[in-house]
């Protein structure tokens, strides 16, 4: 695959058409400028975009981030909407880290603060916070509390004292997704969640003090409560393996139903049902409680940052305020206008945030002038930035944006990668990862970001420099 296969829409935008596959039911859009395209073309991922852009019921184009890198069936970096109810739903679509998603805080408390202090914040926050693939909880839980915190999500950590009321204001879905449903998730899976909540995990997750080194939206910065040269701290993780047995379980019941309804997915890992089938129903249901468990998992995670804050420097955890929470792992039944009609739509997001604009319904109230907060994680050691979605997006991405670059490659693909150096200015923490090496796509996070704000998606706010890594 290369250029000439491409039709090119715009500076940001190429077309793939049906016409490249006789099995794609819509055509593959990829977002990305002129020093990513072609090394877009050349991953694995876009093959794996074309081969989702062959599920049934697909509408308007499957779309694809600049951050896009492979993923089991999916890539993660795409959005991909089906007519509701009459389209097709694919778990490997939304993928199995379910709500896998981002958390940032912002503060009054200057950087100048911790420079003393950064071996030993960082020391405390790894002691503190449970990281690594193997981690569990300090926190006993059985299956039947597991099942309370699916259904309230980060409102089960307000009615445990670890949560602000403004902390649910200012995310996503105020942390809760309605009509969750632990009764169709598997007990192996609440098993699981039992013994994680509270914890990090391993791979790509982290959580990074940053300190706010350029605002370019001061308005919406003050809105946000970010300030220039001032402490926030981004918790990027999800529903760990709560979410991942999810995914796994409705994949193999979506394998085993889809002959009932005449369906030959066009890989097993992107095996799917009709939207109003009982199978759809009950994956959703179970879905929707991995997203929660997500929610109340980054709740008490950012809990936990706070009491370090608390020990570390005398008492300031609570001038850490939620800023935002966003998922990254989502499908959520959304209205959009599609090829000049405003259509009913679920919409798959694997790798991709929501970035609805100003005034969309849906948007955290703090925010409904503004535009949806979007978080954009950078590779280790290198600056992340926060934007704000806007209306254009609506259009052109079904209200989706990037998601990160760097630390957000699967495991897969980082083989294809060199290791590059973390910033010696950097203190890092973990059990896999050390001052000397970490691995990121070949494109900074200002290349994902220039498309994202070229492709109007979303318009830069304010850029974070990091200063401590916890990394599982």
């Amino acid at each position: 695959m290369d250029r000439t296969d491409l039709t090119r829409i715009d500076d940001y935008t190429w077309e793939l058409p049906t016409s490249f596959h006789e099995a794609m039911r819509v055509p593959v859009r990829i977002l990305a400028n002129e020093d990513l395209i072609d090394e877009i073309l050349e991953r694995p991922a876009l093959e794996q975009a074309v081969r989702t852009a062959m599920l049934p019921g697909l509408v308007g184009s499957l779309i694809v981030m600049p951050d896009v890198h492979s993923g089991q069936g999916a890539p993660m970096g795409i959005v991909a909407a089906s007519k509701y109810p009459a389209g097709a739903i694919a778990p490997g679509a939304i993928g199995h880290d379910i709500n896998s998603g981002v958390r940032l805080l912002g503060s009054r408390v200057r950087a100048s603060e911790i420079d003393e202090l950064i071996d030993p914040l960082a020391n405390a926050l790894y002691e503190r916070i449970p990281c690594g693939a193997d981690a569990q909880s300090d926190m006993s839980l059985t299956s039947s509390e597991i099942d309370h915190v699916a259904q309230s999500g980060a409102q089960w950590a307000l009615r445990r004292d670890m949560a602000h009321q403004d902390d649910l204001v200012r995310a996503e879905e105020g942390g809760r997704l309605n009509d969750a449903d632990p009764a169709k998730v598997s007990a192996a899976a609440r098993k699981l969640g039992a013994k994680q909540l509270g914890t990090l995990g391993g791979g790509q997750h982290f959580i990074e003090v940053s300190v706010v080194e350029e605002v370019y939206n001061r308005a919406a910065a003050i809105t946000m409560g970010l300030r220039k040269k001032r402490l926030a701290v981004q918790i990027h993780c999800g529903s760990r393996d709560y979410g991942r047995q999810v995914c796994a379980d409705y994949i193999t019941k979506f394998q085993e139903a889809a002959p009932k309804y005449d369906i030959d997915p066009p890989h097993p890992d992107l095996a799917c049902v009709p939207l109003d089938a009982s199978e759809a129903s009950d994956y959703m249901g179970a879905m929707r409680a991995a997203a929660n468990y997500a929610y109340a998992n980054r709740q008490v995670l950012a809990h936990r940052v706070r009491e370090v804050f608390d020990d570390v420097l005398d008492g300031v955890g609570d001038q850490f305020k939620t800023v935002y929470d966003v998922a990254h792992n989502l499908g959520q039944v959304e209205m959009h206008d599609v090829d000049g009609k405003h259509m009913r739509c679920y919409v798959h997001r694997k790798g991709a945030a929501r970035a609805f604009g100003p005034g969309t319904p849906g948007i955290s109230l703090p925010y409904r002038a503004l535009g949806q907060p979007v978080l954009v994680p950078g590779s280790m050691g290198g600056p992340s930035w926060v934007m704000l979605a806007t209306r254009e997006g609506m259009a052109k991405s079904f209200g989706s944006a990037c998601h990160g670059a760097g630390r957000t490659m699967s495991r897969h693909e980082a083989s294809y990668h060199s290791e590059v150096p973390v910033s010696e200015n950097v203190e890092v923490r973990g059990e896999n990862v050390t001052a000397g090496g970490g691995v990121q796509l070949k494109e900074t996070v200002d290349a994902v970001v220039d498309t994202a704000a070229g492709a109007k998606l979303a318009s830069r706010v304010a850029r974070l420099k990091p200063l401590v890594v916890i990394h599982g």
